[in-house]
Parts: C-alpha cells; structure tokens; sequence
C-alpha cells in the first residue's frame, strides 16, 4: 500500500504473544498515507468536501492532517501520528488564520471521522487491521475511544478553539 511503516507502528511482544503500538512525540511525515485515505474521500477535503488532488504539485493539492493536532503529544495523548487520526484536507482547511491548523475540529466532525475508520474496517481494506489495533475491537470500544479522545483534547485546548471550515461545499461524507 507504499504506507510509511511509522504510521501502522506495529510492535510484538513474544513473551505475551501480542501486537501492540507505539507513538513517539516527534512529526512522523504521513504523506504516504495519501492514496490510501483518498479510497474513502474520493477527492474530497474532509472538512469542506472541496476539490483536492493527491498528487504533489497541483495547485488543489492537498495536505494530511491530524484529525486531533499533533501538539496534544504534548499534554498526553497518544496514537495521534497513526492511521486513525489522520485525513486528507485542503489547503485552506488545514494551515493559515482560518485553518484548523492546532485546533480541534466542531464535535460534528468527530462522527464523520468514526464513520470514516468504519468504513475501512466494514470494507476489508488493508488497513482495517490496523485501525481496529489502533481503535477498539468492536463498535463500542471505538465509539468509547474516538469520544474519551476527544475529551481529553478538548480539556487541553480551549472550547473557544474548537474549528469548522468557513464553507462546506456539496454533500457531507
């Protein structure tokens, strides 16, 4: 899938015959991941389902974003440099003043981005693995996971920086 191995961080624990996931605190480059979430988006910003292009050097390019910002490495929060965190957004959406930039995305998101690792797990995509890993095994375990996240993001930043893109363009996801 020419996804950089540091995104899926998949460890083993002979003595405990486990898997089990790592993150460190630095920036991990997640471009790789581009083609593989763009089987769900179809070229589409996840925030404001405008026009983008995986290819590099386009002028509708568009960037990998951490769903949650990477700056909550900081106050604890782990697993934000893996698969289940990261989307593909426009320009726009992700950097600058009206970006979401370190903010975290309106709660109204946070479905969207549940609806999107399901459908990588429903769909048998070679990532559905490493989501339910990185996630939860089962419905409940990832609704609770997405939800504690996104309550422990939101003690660290301010409600006040919580974000949605100035316009939505077309049908949601």
């Amino acid at each position: 899938m020419k996804i950089s191995p540091n995104l899926l961080q998949i460890h083993t624990d002979e003595d405990h015959e486990t898997l089990f996931i790592m993150d460190e605190h630095k920036r991990i480059d997640v471009t790789s991941s581009r083609n593989s979430l763009n089987g769900y988006q179809k070229g589409k910003c996840f925030y404001c389902r405008k026009d983008i292009s995986i290819e590099s050097g386009h002028e509708n390019s568009c960037d990998v974003d951490h769903f949650f910002p990477h700056m909550l490495l900081n106050y604890g929060l782990k697993g934000l440099n893996q698969v289940w965190n990261l989307v593909l957004s426009c320009k726009e959406c992700n950097r600058g003043g009206a970006g979401k930039f370190e903010r975290i995305p309106d709660i109204s998101f946070l479905d969207q981005l549940y609806d999107r690792n399901n459908y990588f797990i429903e769909s048998h995509h070679p990532l559905r693995e490493t989501i339910i890993n990185q996630t939860g095994n089962s419905e409940e375990d990832r609704i609770s996971f997405l939800q504690s996240t996104y309550d422990l993001a939101s003690s660290n930043i301010p409600s006040q920086m919580k974000w949605k893109p100035n316009e939505v363009y077309g049908e949601q996801l």
